[in-house]
């Protein structure tokens, strides 16, 4: 008999019932809602998160398994890759940002005459491209939209409009990229390539982008550029469009099926060499101690913009393990296993299970970890191919995360609205959220391909796939 057999998983109990272990992650939702309405900071979020898991400790009946389950989901695999990840983008995003690149690009799109409308389409597609490039929707937003959103106000670009193309093409870019912690949750989550999932991806998200480009073509002010001075001063770089190798790097050796962090790393090296040998960047650029127990250099910096998502990861993850182990992801599923009776409806369970989580955590991330092993489950039961459960947590991932006022990148967006221009009146987190198109969109396609079967896979060997000829395949 087998001796090293594993004792089965046991949840943890409360004081009050099986339901009292949603507290954690209610409480923390309605610190969501309060600090969105503040529209506080990132730490904050970490307080909305921490504090409710250490309040919520009194109503556990074995406290160390709680601890214990704390530090289990801080110290998740895939939150350590995810964190690696965030570290190595947030590498190369510093090097993007020093490169000159936004602003070169941002340049050349007045001189091409792209005014009001033109250029919320224009703005759209270069967000999408720095966020595809950096692999992050929040920190493309706080990149372009600081010199995006001023540029488009002088050209006479519709407000709500303009900040709305911005977070769409972040979403966009953040949903596509392959250093994006979302593609890599849902493709770690289900134990499939990199590449293959970003490969199967395009027929999901570029229609969406492209009815998202038409409709910030025709809506809107045609605009005109009554003052362009702080366009026309802004330091362009021709040699700064080189930089867009780095992103190129990084999608070739994804696409080769190499390690992730291996990709970065070249993305990265790829940057350095770039930077110096263009005359963009110096040694001293890279490693600075400007005074005696002091730190600099754009790697320092991309370091320490990246500690604020790791933080906010790591608390999530342990937010998630807590509803994990407390059988609240089990009590969901159940509540939802009489409407699975075929691969249609569970596909729909995932989707849906997925945005209730986004919803409650406020982290597409987390939402995608915490709907892996349903998804993963449901995939193996239905013959489901992996690359469709990973793509259906990634769709699910890029729509209510941009669509609800409360949400990071939402809030962020309004943030970069208060400019210091003549006129101009910050844009409240409602219009944006009413005035970005692609996650909206995006929602719609997820919804279609589920109803439909469109880019559904089925195992050979499933009923399913006997049974269904017309399923349409990858």
């Amino acid at each position: 008999m087998d001796q090293t057999q594993a004792a089965p998983e046991t949840h943890i109990t409360y004081y009050g019932g099986k339901w009292v272990a949603f507290a954690p992650i209610l409480l923390a939702i309605v610190g969501l809602i309060y600090i969105a309405v503040k529209q506080a900071d990132v730490p904050e979020y970490w307080v909305v998160f921490l504090l409710p898991m250490i309040v919520c400790l009194f109503l556990a009946k074995d406290k160390t398994a709680y601890c214990e389950a704390i530090i289990e989901g801080a110290t998740n695999k895939v939150g350590g890759i995810l964190i690696m990840a965030v570290l190595l983008a947030g590498i190369c995003g510093q090097l993007i940002e020093t490169s000159g690149l936004v602003d070169t690009l941002a340049h050349y799109l007045i001189e091409l005459n792209f005014l009001g409308n033109k250029f919320v389409a224009a703005s759209f597609l270069l967000t999408c491209l720095i966020a595809f490039s950096t692999g992050t929707s929040v920190g493309t937003i706080f990149v372009v939209g600081p010199i995006l959103y001023p540029i488009g106000y002088l050209v006479g670009a519709t407000p709500a409009l303009m900040i709305g193309a911005i977070v769409s093409g972040a979403a966009f870019g953040d949903n596509v990229s392959p250093v994006s912690d979302t593609l890599i949750a849902a493709s770690s989550s289900q134990k499939v390539d990199l590449g293959g999932v970003f490969r199967s991806r395009l027929k999901y998200v570029l229609p969406a982008a492209a009815l998202t480009l038409i409709l910030y073509l025709v809506l809107g002010s045609r605009g005109e550029a009554a003052d362009l001075s702080a366009v026309q001063s802004a330091a362009v770089r021709p040699t700064a469009l080189l930089f867009l190798l780095v992103p190129v790097v990084v999608v070739v050796f994804c696409l080769l099926q190499r390690h992730l962090l291996e990709a970065l790393s070249y993305g990265i090296v790829t940057g350095v060499l770039l930077g110096l040998v263009t005359g963009t960047i110096t040694f001293s650029d890279i490693i600075s101690v400007p005074e005696p127990l002091s730190a600099g250099g754009l790697i320092m910096e991309g370091i320490e913009g990246a500690v604020p998502t790791i933080l906010l990861v790591m608390l999530l993850f342990a937010q998630i393990h807590l509803l994990e182990k407390g059988g609240c992801i089990d009590m969901m599923i159940q509540s939802m296993d009489r409407f699975i009776v075929g691969p249609r409806s569970a596909e729909g369970a995932i989707v849906a299970i997925c945005i209730l989580l986004n919803v409650a955590t406020g982290l597409n991330t987390a939402a995608i970890v915490g709907t892996g092993p349903l998804a993963k489950r449901l995939g193996e039961e239905y013959q489901l191919h992996g690359y469709r459960t990973a793509n259906l947590l990634i769709c699910s991932g890029g729509t209510l995360n941009y669509l609800m006022p409360y949400m990071v990148p939402v809030v962020c967006a309004a943030m970069m609205t208060a400019v210091d221009l003549p006129g101009a009146v910050p844009v409240s987190t409602l219009e944006i959220v009413t005035h970005q198109f692609y996650p909206i969109l995006l929602l719609v396609m997820t919804i279609f391909a589920i109803v439909s079967g469109y880019g559904r896979t089925l195992l050979p060997d499933s009923r399913a796939f006997r049974e269904s000829e017309r399923a349409v395949r990858y």
